[in-house]
């Protein structure tokens, strides 16, 4: 790595941690919002600001969790990325980086109506001007910046909690009455609203990589930041409302001075604007600060341009806090104030639910370099109550909060399909663990289906008449497949075509043909014809009346004149009540290697327990092969060699596991089958043609004979599951 990219220093201790924190919360939420705020909840914004609070512990003991087993720059966006893979760890790098620049930005302009109160200036150009101050301030060092941030959140809090005292003594009830004037509707409301005082504790993770100890400073920085706030905002709020009564406060945009001007008199109202004027600069300070290593984070990931990877001599990612900062003040000169506050509440309730649900990701997934030194309590019902939570707020703000959310996923998607899908590794924590699951299900299910074995009625529907070769195979075949059942050959002929067919005869009938060629395979074969005007229809009902297990058929190759035969097989691939196989290319010989192409995938149950019954009366030998991607790591290769091993115990026959990676997975898999006797494969129901038919592309390649098989649940999967599965497979 070269020495100006990715090298972040560690110089942040508990205090720069906690101050962070709190200096990310404590600004416009409290000096600003709550006259706001009142207009929607009325006095209950007191139980806003507290449901806001309760509602942000989830995702900071989630949050926490992950910074002690991943401290690294990137914070959030890191976490769900590796949780949840880039696609998603795009769309919460996008969130968290817009929600904590909207943050900045609306602090800063809520700044200028605090300095407003000493004299008549324009209030956006001094927030301009303080945006350049941050910018250079965090080009000088984390460090510089931690120091910065403790004297002002010290100064800060030491105001917050003489306020409360102070301004206790002021309450009258009465001001608070009624108290629930806009209803529930409104307290959750006014929640969403306010959930922007409390969203940037979370993200102090993003300056992991910088904290000293951060399995300690980490967790407690975090938590204790949120749980004090939780407690001060409403007890704030109740001041505000108590002492200057919700008519003077719900149309200010300065309610905290409004407030200590009442029971203070002008000095107060002075003292008041000062210290407003430092929490709120305070507040864009650090989120500049931890939104400025986004950029950062993807870059380092590949789902950014490398030049925001850059680090300058300091130790600080320049790149990145420039385009923050342009970002920064285009928002104050454009956007108003309290749009502001409102999307960046949204873009943290998106970002707040994916946090929850990445750590559930990385909980089930048991992933071995997963090791947090700090674990969440009451895993996982805190997670889901946080993500019920988010959700609930988030569709109680209005339209505009809600596009915006919308607006970031579809901005995330289009740049990761753009920019980053053709850079970035697919695989998170999520797919592993749903990995592990299905593996393991699908060993029991395997070992069911072979030690149950069972009687099969196997039907060979005929379209037309075979080679007496490939006539042999298919019967072959049919007889290990039924398993002491029985086999129904059926030529599916139009009343036309049989009665040619017997004008032209000269030998010996097909069907005689077909028995001669069943003879000796200890299984009961039934021969006949069935004229069938609609063969596909014809096929379907016979399955369907006669209790057919499994449909066996040759997929002759796709010649003009085939054509419509293998478009009705392929019709009953994908309809059929039952499960299908396709025999196809060069003629069966000796049987001595299979090959089982593919691991964990939704067909091994059905490809395994079927090679199983053609491998132990060949007494061949069973060769489970499956080509990684390139990118894959040696977690996954360990993962499905461990499923091979796990396979070879229940399976009868001999096995091999052979496993590789490789770019190019049809010329690598045809390379791996040379050899082979037979070789099988698991073919998709093609419904939805959103993905291209691989299986088919893969037999085309392969010189030996080919099983393509087809179990009868793939094709009664939504879309929805199958789009699941093509990402996980």
């Amino acid at each position: 790595m070269n020495a100006d990219e990715g090298n972040l220093s560690r110089h942040l201790g508990l205090y720069a941690v906690f101050s962070i924190s709190l200096g990310a919360m404590i600004g416009s939420g409290i000096f600003v919002l709550p006259g706001l705020a009142a207009q929607v909840a009325g006095p209950a914004v007191i139980l806003s600001y507290l449901v806001a609070g309760v509602l942000m512990l989830p995702a900071a003991l989630s949050q926490s969790e992950m910074a002690t087993a991943m401290p690294e720059a990137g914070g959030s966006y890191l976490y769900i990325d590796r949780a949840m893979g880039p696609l998603m760890g795009t769309i919460a790098g996008f969130g968290v980086w817009f929600s904590l620049i909207f943050k900045a930005a609306f602090a800063l302009v809520g700044l200028g109506a605090y300095l407003s109160l000493f004299a008549d200036i324009p209030v956006k150009a001094v927030a301009l001007v303080l945006a350049v101050v941050i910018t250079l301030l965090n080009a000088l060092g984390a460090k510089e910046t931690g120091r910065f941030q403790a004297v002002l959140v010290t100064a800060v809090m030491i105001f917050l909690f003489g306020f409360i005292g102070v301004g206790s003594a002021s309450v009258e009830s009465s001001a608070l009455e009624p108290f629930f004037s806009e209803g529930l509707a409104g307290v959750l409301a006014g929640a969403g609203l306010v959930f922007v005082s409390y969203a940037g504790v979370i993200n102090v993770a993003s300056v992991a990589e910088e904290v000293d100890r951060p399995h300690r400073n980490l967790p407690l920085g975090i938590i204790t930041s949120v749980v004090l706030m939780t407690l001060v905002y409403p007890a704030i709020v109740w001041v505000v409302l108590g002492a200057s009564g919700p008519e003077d406060v719900t149309s200010s945009l300065t309610p905290i001075a409004t407030t200590a001007g009442a029971f203070l008199g002008e000095w107060g109202l002075d003292v008041v604007a000062v210290l407003a004027a430092l929490a709120l600069l305070s507040m864009a300070n650090a989120g500049l600060l931890a939104s400025s290593r986004y950029p950062f984070a993807m870059a380092r990931n590949d789902l950014a341009p490398k030049v925001f990877q850059r680090v300058g001599s300091r130790g600080t990612p320049i790149p990145s806090i420039l385009i923050t900062s342009a970002l920064l003040v285009g928002l104050i000169a454009f956007v108003p104030l309290l749009e502001l506050a409102k999307l960046a509440s949204a873009f943290q309730l998106l970002v707040l639910s994916m946090v929850n649900v990445a750590v559930i990701a990385f909980r089930e997934s048991d992933l071995h370099w997963y090791r947090p030194s700090f674990s969440s309590p009451l895993y996982p019902w805190v997670q889901l109550a946080g993500i019920a939570g988010a959700v609930l707020l988030l569709t109680q703000m209005g339209l505009v909060p809600i596009l915006g959310a919308t607006a970031i996923i579809v901005g995330g998607v289009a740049w990761y399909r753009g920019f980053g899908s053709s850079r970035a590794s697919r695989e998170s924590a999520s797919l592993d663990a749903l990995r592990i699951r299905n593996n393991s299900r699908l060993v029991a299910m395997t070992e069911l289906a072979i030690r149950h074995g069972g009687a099969s009625r196997v039907l060979v529907p005929l379209f037309t008449p075979l080679r007496d070769a490939r006539e042999r195979d298919v019967v072959r075949i049919a007889g290990h497949l039924a398993a002491g059942g029985e086999i129904d050959v059926v030529w599916f002929a139009t009343a036309d075509e049989i009665r040619n067919a017997n004008l032209a005869a000269t030998g010996p009938s097909p069907e005689r043909s077909l028995e001669e060629s069943a003879a000796g395979i200890g299984v009961a074969v039934k021969v006949h014809r069935m004229a069938a005007d609609d063969r596909r229809q014809a096929v379907y009902d016979y399955v369907w009346d006669n209790g057919v297990d499994i449909v066996l058929a040759e997929m002759p190759q796709e010649t003009q004149w085939l054509r419509p035969v293998t478009r009705d097989l392929k019709w009953l691939r994908d309809n059929l009540e039952c499960d299908t196989m396709f025999l196809r290319n060069r003629e069966l010989d000796e049987i001595h290697s299979i090959i089982i192409m593919g691991s964990g995938g939704p067909y091994d149950v059905l490809k395994i327990s079927m090679a199983n019954r053609i491998a132990v009366p060949e007494e061949a030998e069973i060769q489970f092969v499956h080509v990684a991607n390139e990118s894959a790591t040696d977690a996954q290769i360990a993962a499905t060699r461990s499923y091979h091993t796990r396979l070879d115990q229940v399976t009868p026959a001999r096995t091999l596991s052979r496993i590789e990676r490789s770019e190019n997975l049809v010329e690598s898999l045809t390379r791996l089958a040379r050899g082979a006797n037979l070789v099988i494969i698991g073919a998709a129901a093609q419904r939805f043609r959103m993905f291209s038919d691989l299986a088919d592309r893969i037999a085309e390649e392969l010189d030996c004979p080919v099983l393509l098989v087809h179990a009868r649940d793939s094709h009664r999967k939504t879309l929805i599951g199958r789009i699941l599965e093509h990402l996980i497979y």
